[in-house]
């Protein structure tokens, strides 16, 4: 029988079994286990987890299978079992956290590698972007307006820096080799009330 290996701090559900079953599939956990090990994994206020277990049908998951790049095309497919859970909820942005269990790694949470800007402004408005720059990458454990295309095995978000969304970020991190890795971000900086995104990074390879 194997063990999950969860997240430090989760060790409510430390005891709970996960066998494969006999066609590789990973046994899905129930929206209330979920929920306890997402308290367990965030202890703090980020998730408004009332609300959360309020709209427990939200919760979804998915499995994907896959092989990792160095195994043979005609062996086992792996299996990989994403979740999704609301997490907060605004007035025009709704945020999600993420877990996902893998026979390697076990079962935790998943982050999210996203470039950090520093935004210089020609005006007081913040209406002309006069240079944007990339400084690094960060990982965030939320994602806002976030989706998960089966298709594509993509998770997409899309962040309203105010209301009419003419000022916003989006980004897609496809799945790739067991991970979710960052391949587009877009930033629209500009509160001039156009859509116009650019591009600040995009992977060189799908």
């Amino acid at each position: 029988m194997r063990m999950r290996r969860i997240g430090a701090g989760a060790t409510l559900l430390a005891c709970l079994a996960a066998p494969s079953h006999a066609d590789g599939t990973l046994p899905e956990l129930s929206p209330e286990e979920l929920i306890e090990l997402a308290k367990s994994t965030y202890r703090g206020e980020s998730c408004w987890w009332e609300r959360v277990e309020e709209d427990i049908g939200e919760i979804r998951s998915w499995e994907i299978s896959f092989r990792y790049d160095y195994e043979e095309e005609d062996g086992p497919d792996r299996a990989v079992r994403l979740y999704q859970l609301p997490c907060f909820y605004g007035a025009y942005n709704f945020s999600s956290i993420w877990f996902m269990e893998t026979e390697l790694d076990g079962l935790g949470p998943v982050h999210f590698a996203t470039p950090e800007l520093d935004i210089d402004y020609a005006d007081d408005e913040s209406a002309v972007v006069e240079k944007l720059t990339v400084l690094g990458f960060t990982a965030v454990s939320s994602l806002f307006n976030a989706w998960y295309d089966e298709d594509t095995q993509t998770i997409s978000s899309f962040s309203k820096w105010r209301g009419i969304a003419d000022a916003a970020s989006s980004g897609t991190w496809t799945f790739h080799d067991g991970r979710f890795v960052l391949t587009e971000y877009q930033a629209d900086a500009s509160y001039d009330g156009e859509i116009n995104p650019v591009t600040v990074y995009k992977a060189t390879r799908p």
